[in-house]
């Protein structure tokens, strides 16, 4: 595929013991080191990002990392479904997930960000969005080295709230808006800063969705809307009982890991699931929405999930697919 210079791309993760690419369980710490090329200008300033979090509403305990890796804390497995009784112990599907870009530039030359088992320096992707060059800083990057949660129950409330209010005929009462939904890092809201304490960036590609009710662009909770999650072919108005958005890209620094010549890619994604009574209550979702910043567009683009499943004892880990169901499994020798 090819993605246009400041043209985006929508893609959807569904994890359920799936994935796009699938590597056996070696430990990071087991691993023999590589020489890599540590050359740095005074663009590639930013630091290793830090920050984790657990999405936890059903079944599924998933850690989130804000660097292009998901499923562990850098040492450990952290994909847990069943979640376990108090006192037992937690076993985890999933070692490790990552994000692996790929493409060519105009001249054919090879663009790639690409992480596996990120450790310290040894990384290809860092905190926070890129401006209109394809570029950032130090400071945006520990900016946006964080996570942005919002609840379900709480979009119901601020929905509930602003419906009584206008069948009342009475104006809305922006301070009852319950945090999660008034401080939502969506395009244009006046809020974000007094709990933040930095900008938004003002691009139409961007940011946290929501429901855009006037169709003006910009979030406006006190006018009623919401965050929602964002899919081709979603009615405009679904949210999930619990999401998660946060932002990184390739452009921040060297790529350590992968050694390829920067993308320019801005990488947006959003982790959501529902509490229920069927199956979905063992699954999480995950959205990915890739902005390339480069001047250049990127030519054959391809977009993966790097997975190393531990289903059992990680030595007899096996794959499948089934082509016509866009499906990959992973299942346990014995």
């Amino acid at each position: 595929m090819k993605i246009e210079n400041n043209k985006s791309l929508f893609l959807l993760v569904l994890i359920f013991m799936i994935g796009n690419v699938a590597f056996a369980h070696i430990n990071p710490k087991q691993k023999e080191g590589k020489k890599i090329n540590t050359t740095i200008n005074f663009r590639e300033d930013c630091t290793p990002p830090k920050s984790q979090i657990d999405q936890s509403v059903n079944n599924v305990r998933s850690r989130l990392t804000s660097g292009g890796d998901v499923w562990w804390d850098q040492e450990d497995g952290k994909y847990v479904v069943p979640i376990p009784s108090p006192g037992e112990p937690e076993v985890s599907s999933i070692f490790a997930g990552a994000v692996w870009i790929g493409g060519t530039d105009n001249a054919g030359n090879l663009k790639l960000a690409a992480t596996t088992y990120r450790d310290g320096n040894n990384l290809d992707f860092y905190s926070g969005p890129l401006d209109d060059n394809g570029l950032t800083d130090l400071e945006v990057c520990l900016d946006w080295d964080r996570f942005f949660k919002v609840e379900g129950a709480n979009i119901d409330k601020h929905i509930r709230n602003y419906k009584k209010a206008e069948n009342a005929g009475e104006p809305y009462e922006c301070d009852s808006i319950p945090d999660d939904v008034k401080y939502w890092p969506g395009r244009g809201n006046e809020f974000f800063t007094e709990k933040f304490d930095f900008e938004l960036p003002d691009n139409i590609q961007g940011l946290g969705s929501f429901r855009d009710i006037d169709e003006d662009g910009y979030y406006e909770p006190c006018d009623g809307e919401y965050p929602i999650i964002e899919i081709r072919g979603c009615p405009d108005d679904v949210y999930p009982d619990e999401m998660y958005f946060w932002i990184y890209n390739d452009a921040g620094g060297v790529h350590s890991q992968s050694l390829g010549d920067k993308i320019q890619m801005e990488v947006q994604v959003q982790a959501f699931a529902w509490a229920t009574n069927d199956e979905i209550n063992d699954m999480t979702f995950q959205r990915y929405k890739l902005i390339n910043r480069a001047i250049s567009d990127i030519r054959d683009c391809y977009f993966a999930m790097w997975i190393d499943p531990d289903l059992g004892c990680h030595t007899d880990d096996y794959i499948g697919s089934v082509p016509e169901n866009d499906l990959m499994y992973v299942y346990n020798q014995d």
